[in-house]
């Protein structure tokens, strides 16, 4: 028997339509109205029926990662004297990765006019992970951002890290561009093993075309901030904005250059196993009812151009602004 599709809740808040599955917290897509009248622009990859059945939030838009992000060394970390094992979760990989939030279902709470909230809570003695997370959806003009924080309700202190991981359409006509100072190298299992220089394969400060950089995966630090995006077929600029909290990026390109990633996280892949590299992106240590938190913002523009290459829109769904959910 076939997997039935995961619920997928629509909202509706100014020129923007969001979809939200709940297991993983996964954003499906985010639909932005032309601003002259000429359809809808996904700005998130395309999501399609395997996507919404096969129970991963990887094969979806946007999914959060909390209490800690990429990957965690061996799924362990010594933390206050203890070591805190963690489940791996991608087998064979020995690592964990993205957290916990991937794994669990969170709640959709009801909207606002520009704002939809979700959360899940989290609480394992073994671990002493105890926490409220949530995303917290924000439309304002033309721009869309997102949220991410959490809360620790433990006893105890623990260390924390959080991110999101977003999924941009790649293909032939997608460029990218951002600052960084730095990045690192990593090892077979994409832990990061040394600090070095941005070379020339890894340097987009002028911007480059995905296509190029097919099977690129880094971890970089003194990020500015921002990544510009451009795809000149589907007349779409889009400028992704971060918080202070989230001041370091991992940027990924799959081998078949179909799709890419621009994740701002706000510490280094695995510090928690090596304190050398805290300067450059640690996690944090929260005490009871602490929280950590930061903001990805997103704003679309028009190129000049032709109209080719935008997804189909439904004239009736885009004028309705209920601002409900929809199953």
């Amino acid at each position: 028997m076939a997997k039935s599709a995961e619920p997928e809740y629509r909202w509706n808040s100014g020129p923007f339509r969001v979809g939200i599955v709940p297991r993983g917290g996964a954003i499906s897509r985010i639909d932005w109205v032309r601003p002259d009248g000429n359809g809808v622009i996904n700005l998130l990859r395309p999501v399609d029926e395997y996507s919404l059945t096969s129970g991963n939030p990887s094969h979806l838009g946007c999914f959060p990662m909390v209490p800690f992000a990429n990957r965690l060394g061996y799924a362990q970390f010594e933390f206050d004297g203890k070591t805190i094992n963690v489940p791996a979760n991608r087998a064979p990989d020995p690592h964990a990765i993205h957290g916990f939030g991937i794994s669990s279902i969170w709640e959709i709470e009801r909207p606002t006019v520009d704002t939809i909230r979700f959360n899940h809570k989290h609480d394992d003695p073994q671990t002493g992970f105890c926490y409220v997370a949530w995303q917290q959806i924000k439309v304002a003009n033309d721009t869309i951002s997102i949220e991410i924080g959490v809360r620790h309700l433990g006893k105890d202190p623990m260390p924390y890290g959080i991110g999101l991981h977003p999924w941009f359409p790649g293909g032939e006509n997608a460029w990218v561009q951002f600052v960084a100072t730095d990045c690192f190298s990593t090892d077979e299992g994409k832990l990061p093993t040394t600090r070095t220089v941005i070379d020339l394969g890894r340097d987009f400060a002028d911007g480059k075309m995905i296509r190029h950089h097919k099977g690129l995966d880094v971890h970089y630090i003194g990020w500015n901030k921002q990544a510009e995006m451009v795809w000149a077929d589907r007349q779409l600029s889009l400028l992704l904005e971060a918080s202070d909290t989230l001041s370091n990026l991992q940027f990924y390109i799959p081998e078949n250059g179909q799709t890419f990633c621009v994740e701002p996280v706000s510490h280094v892949p695995n510090v928690h196993n090596r304190p050398e590299f805290k300067e450059f992106g640690d996690v944090r240590v929260l005490g009871y009812n602490d929280t950590l938190s930061g903001v990805m913002t997103l704003t679309p523009s028009l190129l000049t151009g032709s109209g080719h290459g935008l997804v189909d829109q439904d004239e009736e769904q885009i004028g309705r602004r209920d601002y409900s959910l929809v199953d």
